[in-house]
């Protein structure tokens, strides 16, 4: 028996109108089609999990997103072909027969960073198929590496051919013409993947997720959870990420940590950071269907979000209070900005009691003695460019108010509600000293204002805090 597939085509006999029934009976060409529903668990042998039963080896799958369930495959499965689409996950934990297709939505013409989560894509191929943006300068399309030698990126050339497949784990960035989606179509990858990195000029290296299913950044990086050697070869517990929605939508490297923690999707690159040349391994146990099984923050902890402004650009730095870090670098919860170029205008923080030079973009603090931890804030900026400085908070102690010091005339400006510092540079900003960040209790109910033209704070030593300006009886 046949079955009309296409009727758009014209209306003859044409070949391709026609689809032959399958061997086994049932409604004709249907039964080779199958699609995911995890209406009842992850088990890929439950029936009611399929639109038409178990697949079988002749089956074309399709395991859409925005489900609850995701299938895992305990055993050996030999299918014809699986479709996942953006943000769906597949583990399989037996051999996996059969092409498979992941599809990474691209919803803006911004840059991306990618990793093939199958084995066997062709990098031309992929080019070819992806409706990539073309450069301004030669021959460049949208399609690039990370060099940290060069601490720049390499541009893959139109025309190019005999590029080879993409190597699993290995970070790259996309910018596509007009927003869709990517395809990676090849084998399902059933391996550890062991990944060769460099230190060269910055240590910076772009790899990514070599697997269908997610992995947690925790697993990624925690000490206890990653094979001997990764904790020696990462100089921080961090990895980086390009999200093009940060800095009010202009896109920016984000850390993630061990107080930041997330779920690495299928197709996704990231950078992380080497102190020598090593081996990094990325582990199938590291797998998941993106529900987060190791440290997800409390709602309840405390937060600041700091925000830099120019006229044009938004950079921010977080502080979080949690329970054991200390006031120096605890690695895994205090996390450096993006290095991987040079950043002309940025927001971090200094560690309160050390300064081993790292700008971090993530600082975590012990969850009590707020008043006694005074956070220096670097920026980095430019003469005669006018910034605005702002904070946001939730779940600080009450009554703890937020307080910005400039040091070069002593004043200090309450951030709170919609308020900012504003000023207008008149040389260039590049590290600490300037500003700093008080937690401090607002007991005397003093008027910010008031509060600018009357005190100073200052530390001589780290024994030592010398307020000035207090009025006579005050």
């Amino acid at each position: 028996s046949y079955e009309i597939i296409d009727t758009s085509s014209d209306n003859s006999d044409t070949v391709s109108n026609w689809q032959a029934s399958a061997l086994n009976g049932g409604s004709p060409g249907k039964l080779n089609s199958t699609t995911w529903s995890g209406a009842t668990d992850n088990d890929w042998n439950t029936s009611s999990n399929w639109s038409n039963g178990i697949p079988v080896s002749t089956s074309d799958l399709l395991i859409p997103a925005s489900l609850t369930n995701y299938p895992i495959a305990s055993g050996a499965v030999t299918v014809n072909s699986v479709t996942i689409n953006s943000g769906a996950s597949l583990i399989a934990q037996g051999t996996f027969t059969g092409s498979v297709t992941y599809n990474r939505n691209i919803p803006t013409t911004n840059w991306y960073l990618i990793s093939s989560p199958v084995s066997g894509q062709d990098i031309d191929a992929f080019v070819a198929a992806s409706n990539l943006a073309k450069g301004t300068q030669a021959n460049n399309v949208g399609f690039s590496n990370y060099n940290n030698t060069l601490e720049s990126w390499t541009y893959y050339q139109s025309g190019a051919s005999g590029t080879g497949n993409f190597n699993l784990g290995q970070g790259h960035a996309v910018k596509l013409s007009a927003s869709g989606s990517v395809s990676f179509t090849g084998s399902f990858n059933d391996s550890n993947e062991s990944l060769s990195l460099t230190n060269n000029t910055n240590g910076f290296n772009l790899i990514g997720n070599p697997y269908t299913s997610y992995i947690s950044v925790s697993e990624l990086i925690e000490e206890d959870n990653v094979a001997t050697g990764n904790e020696a070869l990462l100089s921080q517990q961090t990895i980086w990420l390009w999200d093009e929605s940060a800095n009010a939508g202009a896109g920016g490297y984000v850390p993630k940590n061990l107080a930041a923690d997330l779920e690495i999707a299928p197709g996704q690159g990231f950078f992380v950071l080497t102190g020598s040349a090593g081996t990094f391994d990325i582990t199938e146990a590291m797998q998941s269907h993106s529900a987060d099984t190791f440290f997800t923050p409390s709602s309840n902890r405390p937060e600041i979000n700091l925000t830099l402004t120019n006229e044009s650009e938004t950079r921010a730095a977080d502080i979080y209070y949690i329970d054991g870090t200390t006031t120096g670098f605890d690695n895994g919860y205090d996390s450096s900005i993006f290095g991987g170029f040079e950043n002309e205008f940025a927001m971090y923080t200094h560690e309160v009691t050390t300064d081993t030079g790292r700008n971090l973009g993530i600082q975590s603090l012990p969850d009590n003695d707020y008043e006694n931890m005074i956070i220096p804030v670097g920026i980095n900026a430019t003469s005669g460019m006018t910034i605005s400085i702002s904070a946001s908070s939730v779940n600080l102690p009450t009554g703890i108010k937020l307080y910005l010091q400039d040091t070069s005339d002593n004043s200090f400006t309450l951030l709170e509600n919609d308020s900012k510092f504003t000023t207008t540079l008149t040389s260039d900003l590049n590290g600490s000293g300037r500003f700093y960040l008080y937690t401090a209790l607002d007991t005397l109910g003093i008027d910010s204002a008031i509060l600018n033209d009357m005190i100073g704070i200052y530390t001589p030593t780290p024994e030592q805090l010398r307020i000035v300006g207090v009025q006579s009886g005050a």
